[in-house]
Formats: structure tokens, sequence, C-alpha cells
């Protein structure tokens, strides 16, 4: 099974693999997705490559996420999210 948990370090490598935009760990911890230029299909490929990464099912809750440090919470089990087949 692959590793269904996320650091920021990884956010921070898919905000730019997914959206196209170059961050660090500290700004990706602080700001929202917005304030970071990524848009919400920035978001959606963001959430995607999460759960192929992690095999979770994450759904709306992470697609609607207002910046990484939440999306990091949800996909690190601080908020429920849902295993694929379960």
């Amino acid at each position: 099974m692959a590793e269904s948990r996320i650091t920021i370090e990884e956010q921070v490598e898919l905000i730019s693999a997914c959206a196209g935009i170059r961050t660090d760990v500290e700004t990706a911890s602080s700001q929202t997705f917005d304030e970071l230029g990524v848009d919400s299909l920035g978001v959606l490929g963001i959430v995607a490559e999460i759960e192929r990464r992690t095999g979770l099912k994450l759904g709306a809750d992470a697609e609607q996420a207002p910046s990484p440090a939440a999306l990091m919470a949800l996909v690190n089990g601080d908020v429920p999210a849902h295993m694929e087949g379960a």
C-alpha cells in the first residue's frame, strides 16, 4: 500500500509539478492556494496526484481545501478521508 501521509515538502513539489507555481516550504505553510496563485484546476491536479500516491479517495473536501496546510491536514488524517474501495 502507498504511504498515506504527505509532507509539506511533497506539497511544494506538487504545487510546482501540478500547478506550475514555484514556492518554498515556509510560504506554502502560511498562505492559501489563492495567495500562492494556484487556481482551482491546479488544486484538482494536486489532489489527483495525492490520491494516486496515497491510495486515498479525498473527494470534494480536498478539492475545496483553502490552503496547502488544510489539504495536508485532510490527507494526514486530521480531517476524515475515505480509503478507496472501503
